[in-house]
């Protein structure tokens, strides 16, 4: 919840606070609200206000739907304007000194503060005696709010992925038989970008689609079903590899990459890193798919296009770190050792990561 000079309000009881803002006056409110029919957490939000307005008939809401409304779009960029919310998303109210932002927000926040204003307009009303309404016990579980740390620990996770390593060490190793570790730096830096550019672009894509088509619990659905699927491969690969289906890139694409790995050049380096992208997805797409499925059920594409840059800058973090180390002089042999050494752990704890999230996007649904 916000102020509308842009401050944060945390707590539980910031109805209260915007109340006691000297910036709040009595005043007739005005109640706009905006949402994408293809958010998930918004028809929660709707489904909230249609029965507050159902129980409140004289509360006057404006509803916006943003998708394929033009006027909608500049009437909430004026609004993220005046409010002082620039990266502002959906479900969202603006209303009086106040911005709720999110489901949760919205259901905790949005009758007491009503109810609030409607004292403020009462002549006569002393302010101080404030009465403390009773809010709504949901949890924060259906709102906006994404963890960040859990964005970051699976992108960081998604990244050690032993598809994308092994072929960034092969390509290093390859290079440092030239004798060129400049190159080699080089290389290795370019490659890692258009890993980062081809995984961003890709999660642009797909959550476009799943919001325009307003599939969003159908996709998170299949999303759940493939991380656990995915989940049950990456364990039996780590103590069964090469038996029966595997999480890997296909033997039949492993010579394209050998073939752009002894060109040895930087635009090589960059197509092997495209190449990569749209080779490996079957092998770690589960934990990415889930991440998008959990942003997908929150906010709507603005919204969510800062947690997948995040996502991905995560996800390219151990490769320009194995570059780093490489570049202070550590042999890309040792490397490979050692993710040959930690291939089992590494697929088990990313199996269990992707039972986790298939594990919350269910209860989420259900």
């Amino acid at each position: 919840m916000y102020l509308k000079n842009g401050t944060e309000i945390s707590e539980d009881t910031a109805y209260i606070t915007i109340l006691q803002d000297p910036n709040t006056t009595a005043e007739i409110l005005s109640i706009q609200f905006f949402y994408n029919i293809h958010c998930g957490a918004c028809h929660s939000a709707i489904a909230y206000l249609d029965e507050y307005r159902s129980a409140n008939p004289g509360i006057v809401i404006s509803y916006h739907d943003l998708f394929n409304s033009t006027e909608n779009r500049e009437l909430f960029e004026n609004s993220k304007a005046e409010y002082n919310r620039q990266y502002a998303s959906v479900p969202i109210i603006f209303m009086g000194n106040a911005v709720l932002e999110g489901d949760y927000a919205i259901r905790t926040n949005f009758e007491p503060l009503v109810s609030g204003y409607e004292k403020l307009n009462q002549k006569g009303f002393s302010f101080p005696s404030l009465p403390q309404f009773t809010t709504s016990s949901q949890s924060n579980t259906d709102g906006t709010d994404i963890s960040i740390p859990l964005i970051v620990g699976a992108g960081l996770l998604d990244g050690i992925n032993p598809c994308a390593f092994a072929v960034l060490v092969i390509l290093l190793i390859y290079l440092m038989s030239l004798g060129s570790r400049q190159k080699m730096i080089l290389a290795g830096i370019v490659y890692s970008a258009a890993v980062f550019f081809f995984y961003f672009l890709s999660g642009v894509g797909i959550f476009t689609i799943i919001q325009t088509t307003g599939l969003v619990k159908g996709f998170s659905f299949v999303a759940a079903v493939i991380a656990i699927i995915a989940g049950i491969l990456m364990i039996k690969d780590a103590f069964y590899p090469g038996k029966g289906p595997s999480l890997a890139i296909p033997e039949g694409r492993k010579g394209t990459i050998n073939r752009y790995i002894e060109k040895s050049t930087i635009p090589s380096a960059f197509v092997l890193g495209i190449l990569v992208g749209m080779f490996e997805l079957p092998c770690t797409g589960g934990i990415y798919l889930a991440i998008l499925s959990m942003i997908s059920l929150r906010t709507d594409v603005s919204g969510g296009l800062g947690y997948l840059l995040i996502y991905n800058f995560a996800f390219i973090i151990p490769l320009l770190v194995i570059i780093a180390l490489l570049a202070w002089g550590l042999p890309p042999e040792r490397v490979n050792e050692f993710r040959i050494e930690q291939r089992r752990v590494i697929r088990i704890i990313i199996g269990c990561i992707m039972f986790f999230f298939a594990a919350i996007i269910l209860m989420e649904l259900f």
